[in-house]
């Protein structure tokens, strides 16, 4: 995928997949307004964010379960504008502990979604805020318009110095389905979206696994899988946030603080 490409498709594709997947993009993806998603956690190692996430309480991060952490270099940065600069509106944190679902299957992708318990409390402010859940639980119907943002690295290899959104929409089950039969089966658990707009720059990105996919102004999925960068109509797939991924999120949440 080289930068000059014309951007036919804006989705996001998993960072950490077997190779018949490929990689992981963001198309045509935009430089944010600072701050403006102030629940977005960069979740990095060694100062390279190698996943996305969403600040969900004072001291939980919602993340894939896909992204395969060493949990002994892994930081949380809250805050940030550019994750991998000091910034005095950061917040960073260890990873007290990691509570990947226990029915995710690596293989079919399916339950890709993990919590992360932090090392300390976020201080909130208006860099740093929680993502409220969805409050309900209706399936999103096919052309809603979406956002996703994250850093990456772009099409030159090098990380993005800031945090980059672009706008999908929801394509139905079946069309989605259809394009990835010969390599995993499309559940109710997960969501489908290609890009909204059809010509524009592309801008390839990698390392947003993980990060919250809105849709009308509601936290509806996170970034799981996806093939085939770049090509027409070729959608990327998200963890839905379905009520039963919800009560186990506020059940983990509930636990006693040395669990």
């Amino acid at each position: 995928m080289t930068s000059h490409l014309p951007a036919l498709l804006l989705s996001l594709i998993t960072v950490i997949l077997p190779p018949r997947y490929g990689c992981m993009d963001i198309i045509g993806g935009r430089i944010v307004h600072p701050h403006s998603w102030p629940y977005m956690a960069a979740i990095q190692r060694k100062n390279l964010t190698v996943c996305g996430g969403a600040l969900v309480e004072k001291q939980w991060v919602l993340t894939a379960a896909h992204c395969e952490l060493n949990k002994s270099e892994v930081r949380v940065v809250l805050g940030a504008h550019q994750a991998s600069k000091a910034e005095k509106e950061q917040q960073i944190f260890k990873v007290m502990h990691y509570f990947p679902h226990p029915q995710f299957d690596r293989s079919s992708k399916e339950n890709d979604i993990m919590l992360l318990k932090l090392s300390g409390i976020a201080k909130q402010n208006k860099y740093v805020e929680p993502l409220s859940l969805p409050d309900y639980y209706e399936d999103i119907k096919p052309g809603t318009t979406c956002k996703v943002a994250g850093w990456g690295l772009t099409s030159s290899g090098k990380p993005s110095k800031y945090l980059r959104e672009t706008t999908l929409k929801i394509v139905g089950r079946k069309s989605c389905e259809s394009k990835y039969r010969k390599y995993t089966k499309i559940t109710s658990n997960m969501l489908c979206a290609v890009g909204k707009k059809i010509f524009s720059k592309a801008d390839a990105c990698k390392g947003d696994s993980g990060g919250p996919l809105i849709c009308a102004d509601q936290y509806s999925g996170i970034v799981s899988f996806g093939k085939r960068c770049g090509s027409r109509n070729m959608p990327g797939v998200y963890t839905r946030l379905t009520e039963e991924y919800i009560d186990w999120i506020k059940k983990i949440i509930s636990l006693p603080r040395d669990q």
